[in-house]
């Protein structure tokens, strides 16, 4: 479903296509400087190297992007940054947003598309701690309000992960089948089985990334469009390379560079996303800032034994 989507017309079928979409997409992370400021500077460079490398840029995702933390008005900025610095190579889209009442998705998704990004990323509805799981028609009624109020490219997400449950595949297959805007879905689900379930039911229909890139290779040979992923940030070569070789069919290629990325993938999540990521992109000479408490930054034993892996990887700084 990487091509325009059959239904689409006017506007919406301009926003769709003005910008392609990319086999591998980064949750971008936010910089800050020394005094807790946005580093917009900072911030121009990642999506500038992203862009360059051909990756998708989600912006202020709840766990990479540290968008839980930023204020309204960072948000604003940081969406602008985006995507001006992109200035169309890539699509930017807008993270962060979800994880409160209704009305507040719909208001943030709104204010998001009038800074120009290219999608807006759609969680599930968490109206309170991960243990209170939304009833079926709290789900539906969700999609209605927020799908009713959005006439612009959205992407779902089944973000199992961060809100404690997974969304019933059939709710995901109706929802894509009956709004038109809906032009991907994101999916981290530990569960593979349920992925390749998802897969068959929507991704003829719609792009599907996976957040997990351990399930990368596999969901990919089932039809997978690629990956939002945080090693993106980090290598974003290594990633499309992993996307590369799959659809090349060359096994032998695949086997060398998907074995690299879960190594990058295990070092990163020992020591906690986004402390890693921030530290590991400092290593291979990338400004990411300081981290926004109550993060704090790794220790020194911990930035070692990232180092030694993106020595051995061939990504450390030269």
């Amino acid at each position: 479903g990487s091509g325009p989507h059959p239904a689409c017309s006017g506007r919406l079928c301009e926003l769709i296509t003005m910008t392609s979409p990319c086999a591998v997409n980064a949750m971008c992370v936010t910089p800050f400087d020394a005094h807790d400021h946005m580093d917009e500077d900072a911030l121009a460079v990642i999506v500038d190297r992203l862009s360059m490398a051909g990756v998708g840029i989600y912006l202020g995702s709840y766990g990479t992007g540290e968008g839980h933390l930023l204020r309204p008005t960072e948000i604003t900025r940081l969406y602008r940054v985006g995507v001006e610095t992109a200035a169309g190579r890539v699509p930017v889209y807008a993270a962060a947003l979800g994880f409160t009442s209704t009305d507040e998705v719909i208001e943030a998704a709104l204010s998001a598309v009038d800074t120009g990004v290219d999608a807006v990323q759609i969680h599930p509805p968490r109206p309170g701690p991960i243990a209170i799981v939304p009833r079926p028609q709290e789900l539906d009624r969700f999609y209605a309000d927020v799908l009713g109020a959005l006439t612009t490219p959205v992407h779902l997400t089944n973000q199992v992960v961060m809100v404690g449950y997974p969304l019933p595949v059939a709710l995901i297959s109706e929802l894509v089948a009956s709004y038109r805007q809906v032009t991907a879905v994101n999916t981290s689900d530990p569960d593979l089985a349920r992925v390749a379930e998802l897969l068959r039911a929507v991704a003829t229909r719609t792009d599907v990334y996976v957040g997990i890139v351990a399930q990368l290779a596999t969901a990919l040979a089932l039809g997978a469009a690629g990956a939002l992923c945080f090693e993106a940030d980090v290598a974003p070569e290594l990633c499309t390379a992993v996307v590369e070789a799959s659809r090349a069919g060359d096994t032998d290629r695949l086997a060398l560079v998907f074995g690299q990325l879960l190594q990058l993938n295990e070092i990163l999540s020992r020591f906690g996303n986004p402390r890693s990521v921030k530290a590991a992109m400092a290593l291979v000479g990338l400004p990411a800032g300081a981290l926004r408490r109550p993060y704090l930054e790794l220790g020194a034993d911990e930035v070692d034994g990232i180092a030694a892996v993106l020595g051995e990887l061939g990504l450390s700084k030269p």
